[in-house]
């Protein structure tokens, strides 16, 4: 692969994104280096859509009825012809040198199965990943369980092995609105998970999105983590301390976003499920340190 390109296969979900995808295209294609292909698959619009990706020359277009980001994304990875697929929302910006950075984790961590980064909403004055003190930035190498704890990244930051994602099945259109949690979860029994924990993306958060629905993700969320208590590697009680956790955090998310009956229904579920018992350890374990650090991400502005 010449040094101007990186072997990356970019996939772009589109669905009704006349607005927003030209900017999205425009960082991608900008990036140096350029990745080797850039694919839009559009998932039904009725707008200008796929006008606004014909437009820019090179990008491989595909129209497929609606049928949801999932599925939009699986077929871009069943077009992908290079040993890397990165994801870009159609309503999200690539920093500049976002590839540059994970092309050069790549090489300091030849066996990770997916790259990943920080996000910042749309709006700020960066358009650029900043430079960290050493040239570097701090990276974090997490595992299964890691990820199992908490979703700690967002789709468009995200570049992943193509052999990795054939190996896991792509996404999952069945837990739509967490389906990106649970590919990556299965991703990390294959191999090492890196972050760069510096900002590669701006997003866009839009509420009525498949991930911006509370209570959708709170579902999803159970249903992929009925899932993993077959799949999982955890002992059976390190495992129900983590789905303690996660009844706890939503049922604080539930009631700081003023639905306290969906902040009591989610308690009653927890009760059913046998797990009061947990509590008193994940609240320790888990919440504690996870209400800690978001209270210290605050105080910094972060």
């Amino acid at each position: 692969m010449a040094d101007g390109v990186a072997p990356v296969s970019v996939v772009i979900a589109a669905y009704q994104a006349e607005r927003t995808l030209g900017a999205a295209l425009a960082s991608a294609l900008g990036q140096v280096p350029r990745p080797a292909e850039v694919i839009v698959v559009d998932d039904g619009s009725r707008d200008g859509t796929s006008a606004v990706a014909r437009s820019y020359p090179g990008v491989r277009v595909i129209e497929q009825p609606n049928q949801g980001p999932s599925a939009a994304r699986n077929t871009g990875i069943r077009e992908a012809t290079q040993p890397w697929v990165a994801f870009l929302d159609a309503d999200d910006v690539w920093l500049a040198g976002k590839l540059a950075r994970q092309r050069s984790a790549q090489a300091r961590h030849p066996d990770a199965v997916l790259l990943a980064g920080d996000r910042e909403p749309a709006g700020g004055a960066r358009r650029r990943a900043p430079e960290p003190a050493g040239g570097r930035p701090r990276e974090t190498r997490l595992g299964y369980r890691d990820l199992l704890l908490l979703n700690r990244f967002q789709t468009s930051t995200v570049q992943v092995r193509t052999e990795a994602l054939s190996r896991c099945g792509g996404f999952d259109p069945t837990v739509d609105g967490a389906e990106d949690w649970d590919l990556w979860l299965r991703c990390a029994r294959l191999g090492p998970v890196v972050k760069l924990d510096v900002p590669l993306v701006m997003y866009r958060e839009e509420p009525a999105g498949h991930g911006g629905n509370l209570g959708r993700l709170y579902s999803r969320m159970l249903l992929m983590l009925d899932r993993e208590r077959v799949e999982t590697s955890l002992t059976a009680t390190a495992f129900a301390q983590v789905l303690t956790w996660h009844y706890l955090r939503f049922a604080l998310a539930f009631l700081v976003a003023g639905q306290s009956a969906d902040a009591r229904r989610t308690w009653r579920e927890l009760r059913v499920a046998g797990l009061v018992g947990h509590v008193p350890a994940a609240a320790v374990r888990h919440l504690a340190p996870f209400l800690a650090g978001r209270m210290v991400r605050r105080l910094r502005g972060v």
